[in-house]
């Protein structure tokens, strides 16, 4: 006689013990233990669903995450619900309008507790839920009526038309072109056709297009809790992009520029930075949607129907499951990197993330009931489940972080828990899932000249130059804080309360021209502003304006208006460049004494590198206009001239003392300018110049 107990877990906090019959005694050797915890079975669920339309969400906001699905049910008397199962227990059961295809969670703000909304994709319209309880519901835009279709419609309103021609006449028209209107009467019996119309006479039909598959796609972050997007894709082959907090259509875009019906959408990216939109579509090909794009690329075509896809994050690996028993991964650019032959038809996937290994498997469902997990092309586990799979997620259920439920096509709801010991020997594993891609050598550049001798330099110093590195980085960072710190203190603004009106100011350049962008904002959000007029007031021998004053128009509530003036640092040679001075400006009121608003703005210096090529400009400048004198200056003079056009741009002398007159005067020229340093030699020959320019130009 001997007992054993094994033990089932139905939710994060529950554990439930169950006694085995004497009899039934177990050898744990003759078994091959699992890495999967059995949790629950419940074969009387009796439960049917499929892929897309099971989530795992933190429905309430308090961390106990719980399953969320729907019943399908497509018997006319019988009504489609959505069901949410805290651990194995049901606790909410609703009704839903029409079948449904498709569920998603998402967060719709940052307000604090977080609780996601659920939606669910029923026909046209995207019901939305928050706390198990209706929150919106948004209708998918209709399309336009084919103008034969419309036309119809209208005659079916005359007093004397002729019912069975104008039926003829829609069944002429595509039957995915037409209405749910038009569908419905080409489906009636003849003699139910005629109190069909006249119910709707003279109503224009309306053309909407179902919500075939959904997904999400993050707003302007990547955390696990960030503000989501839902994305949504109709029968009609259009992908439109919501806004989470007032569900308008941010983005609309066609799946690809030929007729496709989406069946299965993924995302990577966010919406405000950049993303890829990945869409399976009806007609075996792969579809892919970037930002700004009006519709999307085809990036795989195959020659087999699509069961299933997913989407590896990182990689951005696209994995497809088709009804050829094979399991395909194509890079995002459409280049196919391996395929697998599977034992039995796959019937769904499910992607598997594994945070402490840092990987992600894939869970591929296949018929009979086993359920096999890949890394890359190799499977690492299998488990079973009571029947064929039908969907299956991964993720956080109650407090357990790793647990993967199953509903199969027999109805039965199956609670998979992995071991936390569960390692998967991945390390094996590595080398065998490569994918062939990768394996291919890179093409790496030859060793030039340059390239070696940059290598023995390293070799030869390395520690010096490490120390430059980190220099000239300090150096930059020092660079780039002062930037910053001088773009703060360039805006400026000042604000009258009882005028309620505020100016800012923001200056433009580098120098000496600058641009000064003065705001004048309306703080009155009823009353328009006018009458205003901007003077500026500057040391004329400082600065130069391109306008001292400037007559503002009126002002509507709650609006500004830009006003742009050219300010010009007036530069003089030979002194010092001042550190940035101020420019008065005054707000002032048609018929008032006294400014509405008086301001300083501190204008910056002008950077010392426009300086030195303002300068350089100017010796080129006047070298050239020397050579082009009309007259010829006295000697004295041009030895002058020649002395500090010496001194400037080779230095101090540097030949012998030539032993003929004229060479031994330009030589006693050059001499008597030793010491003199180049940039003052530059400006004497500048002004030297300009003096005898008057008179010999």
């Amino acid at each position: 006689m001997c007992a054993h107990q094994c033990y089932q877990r139905l939710s994060s906090n529950t554990l439930k013990f169950a006694t085995l019959p004497n009899n039934a005694c177990i050898n744990l050797c003759d078994l091959n233990i699992s890495r999967w915890l059995e949790a629950h079975s419940d074969r009387s669920a009796g439960l049917t669903t499929f892929a897309r339309n099971v989530i795992l969400a933190d429905v309430s906001g308090d961390g106990d995450y719980k399953l969320v699905l729907t019943d399908v049910r497509i018997q006319t008397d019988k009504r489609s619900r959505l069901k949410v199962y805290k651990g194995t227990l049901l606790t909410s059961d609703q009704v839903l309008p029409d079948v449904p295809s498709s569920v998603i969670s998402f967060y719709t703000d940052d307000l604090e507790p977080r609780v996601p909304a659920v939606a669910v994709a029923c026909s046209s319209d995207l019901l939305i839920f928050k706390n198990n309880k209706p929150f919106y519901k948004f209708c998918v835009p209709p399309g336009p009526l084919t103008p034969l279709e419309e036309e119809c419609w209208k005659l079916f309103a005359e007093p004397n038309y002729d019912t069975q021609k104008l039926i003829t006449d829609l069944k002429s028209v595509n039957f995915n072109q037409l209405s749910g209107r038009s569908q419905e009467l080409l489906n009636l019996q003849p003699n139910q056709a005629q109190e069909y119309i006249q119910r709707y006479v003279g109503i224009t039909p309306i053309k909407t297009s179902p919500i075939v598959c959904m997904s999400t796609l993050n707003r302007s972050s990547q955390d696990a809790l960030a503000v989501a997007c839902p994305v949504l894709g109709t029968e009609d082959g259009i992908i439109y992009v919501l806004d989470p907090q007032i569900f308008t259509v941010l983005h609309q875009a066609n799946v690809c520029n030929v007729k496709s019906t989406p069946t299965i959408i993924k995302t990577t990216g966010m919406y405000d930075v950049e993303f890829r939109i990945v869409v399976a579509c009806r007609e075996n090909s792969i579809c892919v949607l970037r930002r700004g794009w009006l519709e999307g690329k085809p990036v795989v075509q195959l020659n087999e129907d699509i069961i299933d896809l997913l989407l590896i994050p990182g990689d951005n690996f696209i994995i497809i499951g088709t009804t050829s028993k094979m399991l395909h991964c194509y890079t995002k650019r459409g280049q196919r990197v391996w395929s697998a032959a599977t034992v039995n038809a796959i019937t769904c996937l499910c992607l598997v993330p594994l945070k402490h290994l840092s990987t992600h498997l894939i869970a591929v469902g296949l018929k009979g009931g086993s359920v096999h997990l890949y890394h890359g092309r190799q499977t690492v586990d299998y488990t079973n489940s009571p029947d064929t799979p039908s969907a299956m997620v991964f993720g956080q259920l109650g407090q357990e972080e790793h647990v993967m439920v199953i509903i199969t096509m027999g109805g039965t709801i199956n609670f998979k828990i992995l071991k936390r010991t569960a390692d998967f020997n991945l390390s094996n594993q590595d080398k065998l899932s490569v994918p062939t891609l990768q394996s291919k050598p890179l093409p790496l550049p030859k060793r030039s000249k340059l390239f070696i001798e940059q290598s023995m330099r390293e070799r030869q110093d390395p520690m010096q130059m490490h120390q430059s590195f980190q220099q000239d980085l300090v150096n930059l960072r020092l660079t780039a804080a002062r930037a910053l710190v001088q773009n703060l203190t360039e805006q400026s603004g000042a604000g009258n309360a009882e005028e309620q009106v505020k100016l800012s100011a923001q200056i433009l350049g580098l120098g000496p021209k600058f641009t000064l962008i003065l705001t004048l904002e309306n703080m009155n959000g009823d009353k328009a502003v006018s009458n205003f007029s901007v003077v500026f007031h500057a040391k004329p021998t400082i600065y130069k304006l391109s306008s001292y004053l400037s007559t503002v128009p009126l002002i509507p509530p709650g609006l500004s208006y830009k006003l742009e003036t050219k300010v010009t640092e007036v530069l003089k040679s030979g002194e010092e460049q001042l550190p940035g001075q101020a420019i008065r400006v005054f707000v002032i009121r048609k018929g008032q004494a006294h400014p509405v608003l008086a301001a300083t703005i501190n204008m910056p210096p002008t950077e010392i590198t426009t300086l030195l090529f303002i300068f350089s400009q100017k010796f080129k400048s006047a070298c050239e206009k020397m050579r082009a004198f009309s007259k010829r200056p006295p000697d004295s003079d041009i030895l002058e001239v020649y002395s500090f056009y010496k001194q400037a741009t080779l230095g101090d002398i540097n030949i012998p003392k030539p032993s003929d007159i004229q060479g031994r005067a330009k030589w006693e020229a050059w001499n008597g300018k030793k010491g003199l340093a180049a940039d003052l030699a530059k400006q004497k020959y500048i002004e030297k110049v300009q003096g005898l320019s008057g008179t010999y130009a």
